[in-house]
């Protein structure tokens, strides 16, 4: 989809909307294509398209969610923008193109933040986590209890593992973490569900939106913790320290856990999502990370960012 493509579709979402030139920013991945446009009375519109079908299933939900997170902006719940649907549009590839007011403030780099901006993002992740769950119920969003959620972690390992590409001691290991009931233990909360830097935009040194609220649902607060661990740990200890003081709860041991469990999952799921869209790049990507990580395990069982169970490799 090219930028003049998308404006066209800004013109079919909108009435009356006299588009006269295309603007940054404009990033297409494997999943969206999304495009400025510029319109005749000097309004700044963002155009965000779908490139397969569970994409469109997420850009689906993120429109369904907004009208909420608005009213929740509107009682001071959130401290941030986020997308606010003006129109929509089919697109050839699939299901429908969101078009909406180019939000203020651009997307910073999670891995060069500072401890300042570590603690904007944990601000931000905890007034997420408090809104009320009839947020995502409302929305018809999934909402997954303790038990409900591991079940279901365990039935996608259970669907990786017949793709043969799960080395025998991650399966174990896994299986091992997800069979621990004790572990998946925990309070339910809205969840954002896709944590990353593209999602989070900045102005001064502020978070000013939050957007890609595709994959929010209720869950484990686990959930919005994996995608972090990467980040140097004074950084990461930021986000927690602050996330803590403002939801008010202590981040315990068993979510950090957890959340590394989950972050090695979520390249069994890349691999099932390779798999589904026939993505040979994806699937290749994923079955060399999970080669690594168990050639990590076996070396140092007890090394991060693993979880610190040790699975006997015999």
């Amino acid at each position: 989809m090219s930028p003049l493509y998308l404006a066209g579709l800004a013109v079919d979402a909108i009435d009356g909307l006299s588009a006269v030139g295309v603007r940054p920013p404009y990033v297409e991945t494997d999943d969206f294509v999304t495009g400025g446009v510029l319109d005749s009375k000097g309004r700044h519109w963002i155009v965000k398209a779908p490139m397969n079908t569970t994409a469109a299933t997420s850009l689906e939900a993120e429109a369904a969610i907004a009208p909420l997170l608005l009213e929740a902006l509107r009682q001071g719940e959130l401290p941030f923008d986020i997308m606010r649907p003006a129109g929509f549009a089919n697109v050839a590839a699939g299901g429908r193109a969101i078009v909406y007011p180019e939000p203020i403030g651009t997307p910073g780099d999670f891995e060069t933040m500072t401890s300042t901006g570590a603690r904007e993002v944990g601000r931000a992740i905890a007034s997420i986590h408090m809104l009320p769950t009839e947020t995502i119920d409302h929305a018809g969003l999934p909402h997954y209890a303790a038990e409900e959620f591991r079940v279901r972690q365990l039935a996608e390992l259970h669907d990786a593992d017949q793709t043969r590409a799960i080395p025998s001691l991650l399966r174990r290991r896994w299986e091992d973490a997800l069979e621990d009931t004790e572990l998946w233990e925990f309070e339910p909360a809205v969840l954002h569900g896709d944590i990353d830097s593209e999602n989070f935009l900045w102005s001064g040194g502020t978070i000013t939106a939050v957007l890609g609220f595709g994959g929010a649902h209720v869950g484990d607060p686990a959930v919005d913790f994996a995608p972090l661990l990467a980040l140097p740990d004074p950084i990461f200890d930021a986000i927690l320290d602050s996330y803590e003081n403002t939801r008010g709860v202590s981040v315990d041991e068993s979510t950090q856990t957890r959340a590394i469990l989950l972050s090695e999952l979520s390249i069994a799921k890349w691999l099932l999502y390779g798999i589904r869209t026939e993505n040979d790049d994806v699937q290749h990507e994923a079955r060399n990370m999970l080669t690594d990580l168990a050639a990590d395990v076996e070396s140092d069982p007890s090394s991060q960012p693993e979880p610190t169970w040790d699975v006997d490799p015999s």
